[in-house]
């Protein structure tokens, strides 16, 4: 696949992914520049060609990041508009190049997004939990101390009757979940590190570590929560992942459907002709 088709398979599933504005919808200016105006739609567009990793979080979090991009971009092509270069021989090949890969990106979308369907992404969900092979799973809290002394201080406070979230939000140095009562949610044994999944594993429900766990982190105590098997992600969580999964599927099958139907001439990089395949030539580049 080339990299043009390439790029624009990772386009396309970003605009499948993303909400498209359309024409009939309100277009708000979001900055004008030397008079120049920039719409919600430009945003969007820019929001789309971010990345998945941005594309993740909430607009909102992103919008002034994005909105100065715009604004830089569009400052400086004011200038090279005023310098001629829109006719510059190397920016009209360029042009070409990204007209070229947006006509793909439009022409892919048009034929992939209608075949997404509700049924389709159920289809795949339901195949996916079928395989899926539940696991132990342990909900626990801790309290994160810097030394075995502190941790063996919270672990009387504990005995004496304590109440564990209350101490871990006070004296847990994991900021993170001591805002929780020290609560690390759901976790299996091999996603914490091993001296603490050992422990928490080998704990029974609602029993309070009798020691310290040492880890690289420090030193913890900790409450067994709750036990389980692990269950499949409910069909709303992981739609997107499966549409995005799907779109990239028929994204591939749909180009090479039209590799094998099309005219395809491969030549060296110099030009040159290749050598034919299954050759002396072709078999010792591999």
């Amino acid at each position: 696949m080339s990299k043009k088709v390439l790029l624009g398979t990772v386009a396309l599933l970003a605009s499948l992914a993303m909400p498209v504005l359309a024409a009939d919808q309100a277009d708000p200016v979001v900055a004008r520049v030397n008079g120049e105006e920039i719409h919600k739609s430009d945003f969007m567009r820019q929001l789309q060609m971010a990345g998945p990793q941005l594309q993740q979080l909430p607009p909102n979090l992103i919008y002034p990041q994005i909105l100065q991009k715009s604004i830089a971009t569009k400052i400086v092509a004011q200038k090279g508009y005023a310098d001629g270069l829109q006719n510059d021989k190397e920016v009209k090949l360029r042009v070409k190049d990204l007209e070229a890969q947006v006509v793909a990106e439009a022409w892919m979308h048009k034929q992939v997004e209608p075949k997404i369907t509700e049924a389709k992404i159920k289809e795949r969900y339901d195949q996916l939990a079928a395989k899926f092979k539940p696991q132990d799973e342990v909900r626990a809290r801790h309290v994160l101390l810097k030394t075995e002394d502190e941790a063996n201080e919270v672990i009387k406070q504990l005995k004496g009757g304590a109440d564990f979230a209350k101490l871990a939000e006070e004296k847990s140095k994991d900021s993170g979940s001591a805002k929780q009562g020290g609560d690390l949610g759901y976790f299996l044994k091999d996603s914490m590190v091993k001296p603490f999944a050992d422990a928490a594993f080998a704990m029974k429900t609602g029993e309070i570590s009798d020691k310290p766990i040492k880890t690289e982190f420090g030193y913890h105590v900790i409450k067994v929560e709750d036990r389980r098997k692990s269950s499949p992600p409910p069909l709303a969580e992981v739609k997107d992942q499966i549409a995005n999964q799907l779109g990239q599927e028929m994204t591939n099958d749909e180009v090479k459907a039209l590799e094998a139907k099309a005219k395809i001439e491969k030549f060296n990089i110099d030009g040159s002709p290749l050598p034919p395949p299954g050759s002396n030539k072709d078999k010792a580049k591999k």
